[in-house]
């Protein structure tokens, strides 16, 4: 094996020697020198690279007695760790900004070694290499090497000025000029007199033909350029066009595999979360870290499906807009969006005030363009706003498809969620009032003893039922009866704390209330404030007359009234048929 890699080493030098030697030469034969060359370094580069992954490969004999598991699997874990990074690093623009350095610093190395050829090959006094300046009306010097100390390093040529300005008016020429008489200076890329006399153009044509720039050889001396230097150049500019779309386009690849890659580990991010938060969490990071922009609104549509509500924001005025919950028959960019489920993106109106949500939302003046983008498949469950204080900032397709992928697999894993939460619904909820049913009343009424004990703080049971509920259905029917549940129950959710309390469905029409922290004085309170309520709103029966219901309620604390659960419960029982033994619409409070 070791005699092969010598045989190849040698052979791949000796062959470099002699495309140096051939080029040196000069004639017919300097046309195959420079190809014969290249040949060489890219079976050197081959070899050196080879030999460098073998020897990193190779284990000393003297150690492969003692391997160190844990120091492999540490080397994995960071591995992993820089395969996280660059998954979310290679979405962002500064990432992709400099990788185009990068490649551009590789260009700019391969143009100087391109530079030391020619300048080996040619009698000349400038060798300069042009590419389309940043405003793509003309063409910067890019590289050169030069015998004068007058080179003008930022010298762009524009088409139809100077001597070589005209030769380009039309696109960019061969050109061989054997007797050049006026100053230097008219090159543009000399700022004082050189004393130019001749002068050889090839244009640098990439592989989708695509006109790079151009290579300019001068001298001066009159005619020292053949015809047959004339066709080494454009040889040699063609073969640097090769070289340079095969460089972009490699970066090109490796930048679109990187992206696939990052998207293929979001998307499995997305449907690995356990909930929605954890989902709508990801999404704003990624999306805010990967497109240019100065807020994100995110939205989910409500249960009622004429609303949703703003459940995430990033960006100025942030604090003011989360939470906001919007009508989507009231006309908005956001209702829009909803109702066509399609991505639209434009510059704000300058005449006039559009809405993004609700005529209550904050002023945003500021912000000059928008792309909107729903969330969902077959039919719009939310929607992401993406606004910029630039105009035209979203009309990058790139940016845009981007956003489709995240916002198209983020909305499969919202409404896999979404279906998981409906089924726990449906098993710990009443399908009727929404609150939760019997059983889970059960399970979180042992929560909130549990918690009582540890915490050694008091709780309240109250069970409550709708007073001569039966009267009603039978006078107004059953589907009234269920509209008079849900408001109830509706009613009861309102008057108690969020996230504290719990309100739940006991059987029939009555109800239960968990009163966490609350002892008897509280609960007295906090129950004879719901049962006014109750009592003073007004609800319309079938022949729109107004109708007034009441509700008797039964308070037991636990700790004081009862030790166990089924006792408490059964306390709460006797205190509730007490209110209605004495009258009905009334709260009592268990009595020993």
């Amino acid at each position: 094996m070791r005699r092969k890699k010598k045989r190849f080493l040698f052979s791949a030098l000796f062959l470099l020697l002699i495309g140096i030697t051939i080029n040196f030469v000069g004639g017919i034969a300097a046309s195959i020198g420079i190809p014969i060359i290249l040949f060489a370094l890219f079976f050197l580069f081959i070899f050196f690279r080879a030999s460098l992954e073998n020897k990193a490969e190779e284990t000393p004999d003297n150690n492969k007695q003692s391997i160190d598991f844990n120091q492999i699997k540490a080397i994995e874990n960071n591995i992993n760790q820089e395969t996280e990074t660059i998954t979310v690093n290679v979405l962002g623009s500064d990432y992709r900004k400099e990788q185009w350095k990068e490649i551009e610093k590789v260009i700019d190395s391969m143009l100087d070694t391109c530079l030391k050829i020619m300048e080996s090959r040619f009698d000349a006094n400038t060798i300069a290499i042009f590419f389309p300046n940043e405003t793509g009306d003309g063409y910067k010097i890019r590289k050169y090497i030069s015998k004068s100390d007058c080179i003008n390093s930022q010298a762009v040529i524009y088409p139809g000025k100077g001597v070589l300005g005209s030769f380009i008016k039309n696109g960019l020429k061969q050109l061989n000029l054997h007797d050049i008489v006026s100053d230097s200076m008219t090159l543009h890329y000399y700022t004082r007199d050189a004393g130019i006399r001749s002068l050889i153009a090839s244009p640098i044509i990439t592989e989708d033909g695509v006109e790079r720039g151009t290579i300019i050889i001068d001298s001066t001396k009159p005619k020292n350029f053949s015809d047959h230097d004339h066709s080494y150049l454009s040889l040699f500019a063609r073969f640097i066009g090769q070289c340079i779309y095969y460089v972009y386009i490699s970066n090109i690849h490796k930048l679109e595999h990187q992206r696939i890659a990052a998207m293929s580990s979001i998307e499995k991010d997305f449907f690995q979360n356990p909930n929605l938060d954890a989902i709508l969490d990801r999404m704003l990071e990624i999306i805010r870290f990967a497109i240019p922009c100065d807020r994100i609104t995110l939205s989910l549509l409500n249960t009622d499906k004429n609303s949703a509500t703003i459940r995430r924001v990033w960006g100025i005025n942030a604090e003011k807009f989360n939470g906001i919950t919007f009508s989507l028959k009231e006309k908005s960019l956001a209702s829009i969006l909803y109702s066509k489920n399609m991505v639209f993106f434009r510059n704000f109106a300058e005449d006039h005030i559009e809405i993004r949500y609700c005529k209550e939302e904050p002023d945003s003046e500021n912000m000059k363009s928008f792309l909107a983008i729903p969330l969902g498949i077959n039919q719009c469950i939310g929607g992401i706003i993406l606004e910029s204080t630039r105009k035209d900032a979203f009309f990058s397709a790139s940016n845009r498809e981007l956003l489709r992928r995240i916002t198209t697999s983020a909305g499969l894993a919202i409404e896999k969620q979404q279906l998981i939460e409906q089924k726990h619904n449906l098993a710990t909820h009443d399908g009727l009032t929404l609150l939760i049913n019997h059983r889970e009343f059960q399970e979180e009424l042992k929560k909130a003893i549990t918690r009582a004990l540890r915490y050694n703080e008091p709780l309240s049971l109250v069970l409550c039922d709708i007073d001569h509920f039966k009267k009603i259905n039978d006078t107004f029917g059953h589907p009234f009866g269920d509209l008079i549940l849900k408001e109830v129950a509706s009613k009861l959710r309102e008057n108690i704390r969020d996230g504290v309390d719990v309100a739940a469905r006991y059987g029939g029409e009555e109800f239960a209330l968990i009163l966490a922290k609350t002892d008897g004085k509280m609960a007295l309170e906090t129950v004879e404030r719901i049962r006014q309520n109750i009592y003073n709103s007004t609800f319309k029966d079938t022949h729109g007359k107004d109708l007034k219901i009441s509700m008797s309620f039964g308070i037991a604390v636990y700790g004081e009234h009862a030790k166990q659960l089924d006792l408490l419960i059964s306390e709460a029982d006797k205190a509730l048929y007490r209110a209605k033994e004495n009258g009905r619409n009334r709260v009592e409070i268990y009595l020993q």
